[in-house]
């Protein structure tokens, strides 16, 4: 993490998601109030890492889909994703077997 952006860090949270047929998840980005009142929303990073990216032969495989610019990611399983938390992002899945991804948000010591 450090290296891709250039800065020590300091890891805020850490989260796991599973997704079974059917499922993803709306347009969000990982900012919230405290980043904001503590003027931190520049510094503000989030990394997911896909252990299982599940079925990618259906119709719906979960490509991340980024925001401002727009940007389809494909993923494979060992996928390092590193986005500003600013940065709206989602993803569809429909496959059969689970897609499993851990994710870590966290902030540049500038």
């Amino acid at each position: 993490m450090s290296l891709a952006i250039k800065s020590d860090v300091f890891i805020y949270d850490s989260f796991v998601n599973i997704y079974g047929p059917g499922s993803g998840s709306e347009p969000h980005h990982h900012i919230r109030s405290f980043d904001k009142n503590q003027g931190l929303i520049n510094q503000k990073y989030s990394l997911t890492y896909y252990l299982s990216v599940g079925d990618q032969n259906c119709s719906e495989p979960g490509h991340l889909q980024l925001y401002n610019p727009h940007e389809e990611i494909k993923l494979s399983n060992g996928t390092i994703i590193i986005i500003p938390s600013t940065r709206k992002h989602y993803a569809v899945y429909g496959g059969k077997t689970d897609r499993v991804m851990i994710g870590i948000n966290f902030y540049s010591l500038i």
